[in-house]
């Protein structure tokens, strides 16, 4: 029935047996973008992963200085164009509704996204130690015996994202060409009058591919950012921390699992890292782009598609379903590492109960919680306080190889 379902949802990844090549691609295309300060090359056959590093030489600083500018002078003028024809536009040409809840969507976007992006700059060292102790833990448990861990919902989310990461920039772009007047373009406010609105077609052939271009390669960026917070900062920690107290769980001693049960510390530390990247504004950003963006996208599908072209329609259509996949999936992922920490302490008690060292042990080991709003996320609910980590405790990350 499994493989069926398998099949059904997910027909081109039901045969994976692992994230890691999924989780590589992602890791791949997204720094390419350059909108996440970080650079991966190949481990080589050894190591069968990737190294990540912080971007260093000058040709990558300049790129990504280049594309932060791009982004920067996007956010700026769109806002003034907003400011100045929808907020607060002239009686005579006040726009209908539809205009103005399409054109928010796209305000809305580029702002929190841009937020997220800053935020990531921020905490790139946090976000670098979270990827490299990711990629690490699933061959680890590979290694230890793990097999059958990939989960339906998640080989989902991660073909839906594969779709989106390419999709978005390239509907935006064709729009930059076809419809240069139309929001998201800016060149309505730098170098086109648009007199009929935002179906005018009086542009240039050159004006067109060049709006295009740079509208898709800033929609690769918001794209990246995206894809980035949901596969890599969200969903493979979870599932791998889950699977990380699986397999420890499994390699315990009946009468004596003292260095086993220290690895549980491992699972604490890499928790604390994920909690620490999306911790205030960063989760407020996302979570506040998925409302409001399944929000618009659901009332523009309802009210106003008689009046969209069809590559805009189906922009909104993927747009909706997206953040569909994230309130089912992503969100949901959040409750793994609770619910496999809690498993772990319920199963440790029953089985050492009259060690003592074991008792104080489990007593220090409370359930791993996500640094987030108090959700109601089945099976469990997340708590307000998250854990906080110590720098000093990265000194755990460099002697992960220790658990043999």
């Amino acid at each position: 029935m499994n493989s069926l379902l398998r099949r059904l949802a997910s027909p081109v990844s039901h045969s994976r047996t692992s994230y890691l090549s999924s989780m590589t691609w992602f890791a791949t295309w997204t720094l390419r973008s350059f909108a996440v300060p970080l650079t991966s090359e190949s481990g080589g056959k050894e190591e069968q992963v990737r190294r990540f590093s912080v971007i260093k030489k000058t040709r990558q600083r300049a790129i990504y200085v280049g594309t932060a500018v791009i982004w920067v002078f996007y956010n700026v003028m769109f806002s003034f164009w907003f400011y100045k024809n929808i907020y607060n536009p002239k009686e005579a040409e006040s726009p209908p509704i539809w205009d103005k809840v399409i054109a928010f969507f796209f305000l809305m976007k580029y702002i929190l996204v841009f937020g997220i992006h800053v935020c990531l700059l921020l905490r790139k060292r946090e976000l670098l130690h979270v990827m490299r102790a990711s990629f690490w833990m699933e061959p680890k448990c590979v290694s230890k015996g793990a097999t059958g861990y990939t989960q339906i919902d998640i080989l989902s989310n991660v073909d839906a994202s594969k779709f989106s990461l390419f999709a978005v920039p390239a509907m935006m772009g064709a729009l930059g060409f076809f419809r240069p007047c139309m929001p998201p373009s800016i060149a309505n406010t730098l170098l086109l009058e648009c007199r009929d609105g935002w179906g005018d077609q009086d542009a240039e052939l050159w004006l067109r591919i060049i709006n295009g271009c740079f509208q898709g390669w800033v929609w690769f960026s918001v794209a990246a950012v995206i894809v980035t917070t949901i596969i890599l900062v969200l969903i493979y920690p979870a599932v791998m921390v889950e699977l990380w107290i699986k397999v420890i769980e499994k390699q315990l001693d009946p009468d004596f699992g003292i260095h086993g049960l220290a690895a549980f510390r491992v699972a604490q530390v890499f928790q604390n890292l994920t909690n620490s990247v999306m911790r205030k504004p960063v989760i407020n950003f996302f979570i506040l782009l998925t409302i409001l963006g399944e929000v618009l996208s659901l009332y523009v599908i309802i009210t106003c598609w008689e009046n969209l072209s069809f590559g805009v329609a189906v922009f909104f259509y993927l747009m909706g379903i997206d953040f569909f996949v994230i309130i089912q999936i992503t969100l949901n992922s959040q409750s793994k590492s609770y619910v496999a920490s809690e498993n772990f302490a319920k199963n440790m008690k029953r089985l050492k109960s009259q060690n003592p060292w074991i008792r104080k042990f489990l007593r220090s080991c409370p359930p791993l919680k996500v640094a987030a709003w108090l959700w109601r996320l089945a099976p469990v609910p997340l708590a307000v306080r998250g854990l906080w980590f110590d720098p000093s405790e990265l000194v755990i990350l460099g002697s992960l190889r220790g658990y043999q």
